[in-house]
């Protein structure tokens, strides 16, 4: 009888301590693999999880949601100001959405106490509220995955030391070539909008924007006041079953080369028969060339991204192309006019090559400076221009 006594209350008191425990909050990191489905799915995707075991309550917190419908959206989104707000889900259906797409999501359940969880709770629910959801989403230091990263330093008492070693991380050019090298023609206009900043090595936090790095971050992070890892338990909830195929065909290279070997055909061979198939390709690239030059220099006027300013490859596309669209077609009448044009892009062609030692340029564009470089050579010290203000004769000789 006193045996039973005493195994009852031992059970008692385990009971006492272990049920409280059972029911204590838990807050979770919640990472989610790539997507080819749209091209800003190729980055992966951060959540934060929030469990309570005494009110049943499993949300997921999403700091990734935005409407095309809002107003001014589109304007927005290209001087980098797009508004994005809070979402809240119940987990079981975003494991469900995702599950779906076939992209895995990967699970941290961090090493806060029951305080700490219920105030991050707390500030969460309050952010979701409609009038405090929005706030303007910054793509390298403000967004779905930065957010919840700086939740987690914030309500962790003392704060996160970070063990990773700085050399290893990548720089953010590199970081966001990776994520997108399936899409090559995205890839190839990311690397055009981008400038000098780019190509700096990340920091660790820096580092936070991509999901998977800041994935990385957290299982060597540590707590500052206890010593103690921040992640306590890891697991995979879906595996990854989409696959990300990178084409072998790298369309902005090879389109760039075919553009030279053209080039190079009508220059020395069709051109002996009539110049026009050249200098039509010739105002095609000063059209391209202008007009790209227009959206670089609108991103680094009027961009909030402080990435876009400082880009070497506004030296080599620039407006003033534009004007030689006109003025080549009259070359006589403009024959002063184009020679500077054509001298001043001669050098910022070789200005522009040698910037490459400074900012990493897009793939195939120092083939493409060499080209409008010895184009604009030939133009201003081969070809002569016709006398007075008639347009060029295409007649065949």
């Amino acid at each position: 009888m006193n045996r039973r006594l005493l195994y009852t209350t031992l059970l008692t008191l385990l009971s006492s301590l272990i049920l409280p425990l059972a029911a204590e909050p838990r807050a979770s990191l919640i990472t989610c693999g790539q997507s080819a489905e749209y091209v800003f799915y190729l980055y992966g995707h951060t959540a934060i999880r929030i469990q309570d075991p005494e009110t049943g309550l499993d949300r997921a917190y999403n700091y990734g949601y935005f409407s095309t419908s809002q107003k001014n959206f589109i304007p927005n989104f290209m001087i980098g100001k797009p508004m994005y707000m809070l979402g809240v889900t119940d987990f079981d259906s975003m494991v469900y959405e995702y599950a779906d797409q076939g992209r895995s999501m990967v699970e941290q359940e961090l090493s806060l106490r029951p305080q700490e969880v219920r105030a991050l709770m707390e500030y969460l629910d309050w952010n979701a509220l409609p009038e405090n959801a929005e706030y303007q989403y910054n793509y390298f230091y403000d967004n779905c995955a930065t957010r919840p990263r700086d939740l987690i330093e914030r309500f962790v008492e003392g704060g996160l030391v970070y063990r990773v070693d700085r050399k290893s991380l990548p720089t953010f050019r590199e970081a966001t070539r990776q994520s997108s090298k399936s899409a090559k023609w995205y890839t190839f206009g990311t690397d055009l909008c981008l400038g000098v900043k780019s190509d700096a090595q990340m920091t660790v936090r820096d580092a936070g924007f991509l999901p998977v790095l800041l994935e990385q971050s957290m299982d060597l992070a540590y707590r500052e006041d206890t010593g103690e890892p921040i992640v306590a338990r890891k697991q995979e909830i879906i595996a990854q079953t989409q696959v990300i195929e990178v084409p072998r065909f790298d369309g902005p290279l090879v389109t760039i080369l075919a553009v030279v070997a053209v080039y190079l055909l009508c220059y020395f061979v069709v051109r002996r028969y009539t110049p026009l198939p050249w200098r039509i390709l010739r105002c095609a690239l000063y059209v391209i060339f202008g007009l790209a030059g227009i959206v670089l220099w609108f991103l680094s006027l009027f961009s909030a991204h402080p990435h876009t300013l400082l880009n070497a490859n506004m030296v080599l596309l620039h407006p003033f192309w534009l004007i030689l669209v006109v003025t080549m077609w009259q070359e006589g009448r403009h024959k002063r006019l184009n020679s500077h044009l054509y001298l001043i892009n001669l050098i910022l062609s070789l200005v522009y090559l040698g910037l490459g030692y400074v900012q990493t340029l897009p793939i195939g564009m120092a083939y493409m400076a060499i080209l409008v470089g010895l184009d604009q050579f030939v133009c201003r010290f081969v070809e002569p221009s016709p006398e007075g203000g008639k347009v060029f004769d295409y007649s065949t000789k």
